[in-house]
């Protein structure tokens, strides 16, 4: 490793799920073929590094996580070393990650819809280690290049939490300009930024949360209109904001079993409901099929994103259109606390660990 001349890096370690990560120090990686070194130099955090601290569901590979286990998925930072075979990156280029693991090589993978690979292997930060840690060491195919205007914290944030909803609003919903879209969880990590988009794409926002601080920053970053969901029913209040219409996009973030019944019932006409994540994995939803028929009515869910997506967010946010929404920034050793934040919900915006 003559680039550092070190052989050990300091890294927060998952040795057990449920339990906190220990900061120590670990083995630097060796890039093999195919394989890039990457120094970190911002993490984000956010409620998916939580489920996976806890152990919560597996990869579609069907095998649970191998510990121990270094989490992070929103990473930014500096290339430091490239393995053989390596020809799209060098020393010293500017990344950030892509999340899935993906083959490169399937039917959906050459269409450019790597979110549906047929021989996804799994996750950054799960079934390889992520970047909660000094250096990271990831397959070439799994890093997308930033340019120099758009720093590592604001870089590691839009690899997910922006990218998520480039994603859902441009590919899933097919949000129109004039439009109006309701958003679940607006005031979380990935929900502030989906304010943005939506407003970006020209939508009329109407945002749903729990506490008054959520509502008063997704307001700050573009909401036209909040909702306490915590204090009414947010679907009746949904119809009378739209005059009885109803909205025409429901991102749902949450996915209780509740939010999920309430969000069918705040569709109007040619309504899409898109499922994004959920706070419980046994929620179901019943609806009938003569809604869904006379009023065509699109339930959908959405998988992160594709690396076009990923590259296509990267431009907005280096050009200012849409702006990271990063509330709390921490050191390495404190990223444990941090994420038993967000997993109380004490937290609005997202998170990064800034590396020293």
């Amino acid at each position: 490793m003559a680039w550092r001349g070190r052989r050990a890096m300091k890294a927060m370690v998952l040795h057990e799920h449920g339990r906190p990560m220990i900061f120590e120090e670990v083995p630097i990686p060796e890039p093999g073929r195919g394989e890039v070194l990457v120094r970190v130099r911002a993490c984000g955090l956010g409620l998916t590094l939580v489920w996976n601290r806890n152990g919560r569901g597996y990869s579609r590979t069907g095998k649970p996580d191998k510990l121990p286990r270094i989490i992070g998925h929103e990473v930014a930072g500096d290339v430091v070393d490239v393995g053989p075979g390596v020809v799209n990156f060098k020393t010293g280029d500017r990344v950030i990650v892509y999340f899935y693991l993906i083959c490169g090589n399937c039917r959906w993978c050459r269409i450019g819809r790597e979110d549906l690979c047929d021989n996804h292997a799994g996750y950054v930060g799960r079934q390889i280690d992520g970047g909660l840690a000094e250096y990271i060491k990831l397959p070439a195919g799994n890093l997308c290049p930033i340019p120099p205007e758009l720093g590592y914290v604001d870089g590691a944030v839009t690899a997910d939490a922006i990218a998520t909803p480039m994603h859902v609003l441009q590919e899933r919903a097919r949000l129109r300009a004039s439009e109006t879209v309701l958003i679940l969880g607006a005031g979380g990590g990935v929900g502030i930024h989906m304010v943005q988009m939506a407003r970006a794409l020209g939508g009329r926002v109407i945002a749903v949360d729990i506490s008054a601080d959520k509502l008063a920053l997704a307001r700050e970053w573009g909401a036209d209109e909040t909702i306490n969901g915590s204090e009414v029913a947010f679907d009746e209040e949904a119809l009378r904001l739209t005059g009885g219409r109803g909205v025409d996009v429901v991102v749902e973030i949450v996915g209780t079993r509740e939010t999920m019944k309430a969000s069918v019932r705040s569709l109007g006409k040619g309504g899409r409901l898109v499922f994004v994540g959920t706070y419980d994995p046994e929620a179901t939803v019943t609806f009938n099929p003569r809604f869904l028929v006379s009023s065509e009515i699109i339930l959908t869910g959405s998988r992160y994103c594709s690396r076009h997506d990923l590259a296509k967010t990267v431009e907005m946010v280096a050009r200012g259109r849409i702006r990271p929404v990063v509330t709390r920034t921490c050191r390495l050793e404190e990223a444990d606390e941090v994420l038993r934040m967000i997993e109380h919900k004490e937290l609005a915006g997202r998170a990064a660990v800034v590396m020293s």
